[in-house]
């Protein structure tokens, strides 16, 4: 079988999780399909595609056909970044060029993923006959920014045209529910079969031992430190709690909060800013922590960060919104309202009146569930509904005929 991926970046090119989830989807299905990735590279027009091999994936990297390479966006100015995501609504020129290169792998199945860079539309460029699955991993189809309020009228083009070309996709992935509801119930997709496929989290399941009957508690953060992932609120709960409480603080990561955050602090030292840090690194504090806070405000389309916690033996208390619900354990006990200090608060004194015994056994149950998120259960999943779509013909109305949705 010969399968194309499709994403907007593609190691070593990485901006978030999509592109490392993206990445081990594709190093996972090598041992069973001939697996090509189509990305989009900083080179010029003139240029052309540059190909590579990478752990046994065939990575082709498109000329970006755009005003500039979204991997070197970051100081482009707001009417800019808006031009680029105009031209990504429709971009002739990177439509004939993905169709060219389609023709010359030919295909059996194409998954698309994150498609900034080259937009939706490209599903246009799918011969006859050959299926495409699309997977969910942010909101950029309804919503080139992370709120459509920060921008209503650019996220209404975007969601109208996303509706138009959504009808060619055979099936459709969520990494969690919430994310495949969202744009289920805003009409995207009406012909696909429906599913959820959780992202797997790379790394060994290795429990570290904790002194868990130790206190004050050690509280780690690992993540963006921006507004809308609601490090603020975390910083204010434990400003108003004593040292008898908290300890330390660690806040992994880098955002344009961080500075504010860091003069805020200046008069606590239990708080750690550690600044950008490496997965490694990362992994290594969190198993140094008594317990892992994501205090997301904006949608999370999926909770990676709770799942790597889990594997070092590090509880999570996390927000509820988006697609947290579905990666923490326990979420009776375990979710907090976003955007609330006093949640916070409350869940923070809640994890110190637990004895270590509670915590050792929380522990144990946490290793248990981030079992569920393993390359093996992605592999079984994906070839399970490529098969599927293969016997039943790529045509959409067939697929959802044969698994019974709509």
């Amino acid at each position: 079988m010969k399968i194309v991926v499709v994403n907007s970046l593609y190691t070593p090119h990485i901006i978030g999780g999509a592109e490392i989830s993206t990445q081990i989807l594709a190093e996972t299905l090598v041992p069973a399909a001939e697996v090509h990735v189509l990305t989009v590279g900083g080179q010029k027009r003139s240029a052309g595609i540059e190909s590579e091999v990478i752990n046994g994936v065939t990575v082709h990297r498109l000329p970006y056909n755009n005003l500039y390479w979204i991997g070197e966006g970051y100081n482009a100015g707001t009417f800019k970044k808006m031009l680029r995501r105009l031209i990504d609504l429709y971009n002739p020129v990177q439509i004939r060029d993905v169709r060219k290169l389609l023709n010359k792998i030919s295909p059996d199945l194409i998954h698309t993923q994150n498609l900034s860079g080259f937009g939706a539309a490209i599903w246009t460029s799918a011969e006859a006959g050959v299926p495409i699955v699309h997977t969910l991993r942010d909101y950029s189809l309804l919503s080139p920014v992370s709120s459509p309020i920060a921008n209503p009228a650019l996220a209404r083009m975007y969601h109208l045209s996303s509706l138009a070309v959504s009808k060619r996709v055979s099936a459709v992935v969520g990494i969690s529910s919430h994310i495949l509801k969202r744009h289920t119930n805003a009409g995207l997709f009406p012909n696909a079969a429906k599913l959820v496929i959780p992202n797997v989290v790379d790394g060994y399941i290795a429990g570290a031992s904790k002194d868990f009957d130790r206190k004050p508690l050690r509280i780690g953060y690992f993540g963006r430190i921006e507004s809308e992932k609601g490090v603020r609120e975390l910083v204010e709960a434990v400003h108003s709690l004593p040292r008898e409480m908290v300890e330390q603080v660690i806040i992994c990561g880098e955002g344009g909060l961080r500075q504010y955050l860091v003069e805020l602090c200046r008069s606590d030292d239990r708080f750690v800013f550690t600044g950008k840090v490496t997965p490694k690194e990362a992994r290594g504090f969190m198993a140094k922590a008594d317990v892992t806070f994501v205090p997301s405000i904006w949608e999370e389309p999926f909770g990676r960060v709770i799942i790597e916690s889990y594997q070092v033996g590090t509880p999570v208390y996390a927000s509820a919104v988006g697609g947290i619900p579905d990666a923490v354990w326990n979420p009776d006990d375990f979710l907090f309202k976003p955007g609330s200090a006093d949640a916070i608060k409350e869940k923070i004194a809640a994890f110190y009146d637990l004895s270590g015994d509670e915590k050792r056994s929380i522990q144990a149950q946490c290793l248990k569930h981030c079992s569920g998120f393993t390359k093996g259960s992605l592999l079984e999943n994906h070839l399970a509904l490529y098969a599927r779509i293969t016997e039943s013909g790529s045509h959409p109305y067939t697929l959802a005929a044969a698994n019974g949705r709509s």
